[in-house]
């Protein structure tokens, strides 16, 4: 295993279309702490997602009239120290996991990927909060805060068995990633979060990386406390055709925050009758 780094590209920033986000429900995860992740799973009609606890839940998905519902809620201890999880990304029945302290990625077996230099010069609380993986198997990371020596997000891709940095994603506005997926329109979705003593932001980029000239395009940005600590990503497809987007909170185990999944559509999917239900 190696390191190398490639030609990176710093992505420009274009304006943002007129609601490309549709916002479809906001689901209580009741009893459920510390979520960082998350994996739909079965068209919609169910999720896997992990707490930055050790802990795995698997849970189906009832959407109703009134805004839908979690059912069935399995729980286990994962069994591999997994303290500090903080993204997720499953291709091919292979689970990958990314954690905070150390900065590393392991799969859900704990087989821990080549480390490379970069990542231990990232802080404690601010390394690989968001994780992605490709139709073609690579692994897409990046910290939740940049390298001192940029002013921008570098974004790793693992592909056979050596790391580059694919592009890098400008800093902008106070917002820090907190979850990436890949959709089914091979763009990379990036969540940020931006935090003051009021509350929480949202925003979403999307991007693709295989063009000559990149561009980080924003598709949603939210008020102040429209919604709680988003951190988890899942960019999926329903049975009817619709682009979905699921998004899990991490309420920190604490009293004022709270545990929820937050689904938002890509709105030009939505012709015809399409939904995510």
């Amino acid at each position: 295993m190696r390191w190398r780094l490639s030609g990176a590209l710093i992505l420009s920033a274009s304006a943002s279309l007129a609601d490309p986000l549709t916002f479809l429900r906001t689901i209580p995860l009741d009893g459920l702490g510390g979520v960082s992740a998350i994996e739909v799973e079965q068209d919609g009609q169910a999720a896997f997602v992990l707490s930055d606890r050790g802990t795995a839940h698997r849970f189906t998905i009832e959407r109703t009239d009134d805004g839908g519902r979690i059912k069935n809620v399995e729980s286990v201890t994962l069994p591999y120290p997994a303290w500090d999880i903080e993204g997720l990304a499953i291709n091919n029945k292979t689970t990958f996991l990314s954690y905070e302290d150390p900065a590393s990625i392991s799969t859900l077996d704990g087989d821990v990927l080549f480390t490379p230099r970069d990542f231990m010069a990232f802080p404690s609380n601010g390394a690989l909060e968001a994780l992605a993986i490709t139709p073609d198997g690579a692994l897409l990371t990046l910290p939740e805060n940049p390298p001192k020596r940029s002013g921008a997000f570098p974004i790793y891709r693992y592909k056979n068995e050596a790391w580059d940095i694919a592009a890098y994603l400008p800093r902008d506005g106070g917002f820090q990633p907190t979850g990436a997926d890949v959709g089914p329109d091979g763009q990379l979705y990036v969540l940020e979060r931006a935090f003051s003593a009021l509350g929480f932001r949202t925003r979403i980029r999307r991007l693709t990386l295989d063009v000559p000239e990149p561009t980080a395009e924003t598709v949603l940005e939210t008020r102040l406390g429209t919604h709680d600590n988003l951190e988890g990503l899942s960019v999926w497809t329903s049975r009817s055709g619709a682009t979905c987007l699921s998004m899990v909170s991490d309420d920190n185990f604490l009293s004022v925050q709270t545990s929820e999944l937050v689904e938002y559509a890509v709105t030009e999917t939505l012709a015809g009758g399409a939904t995510c239900d």
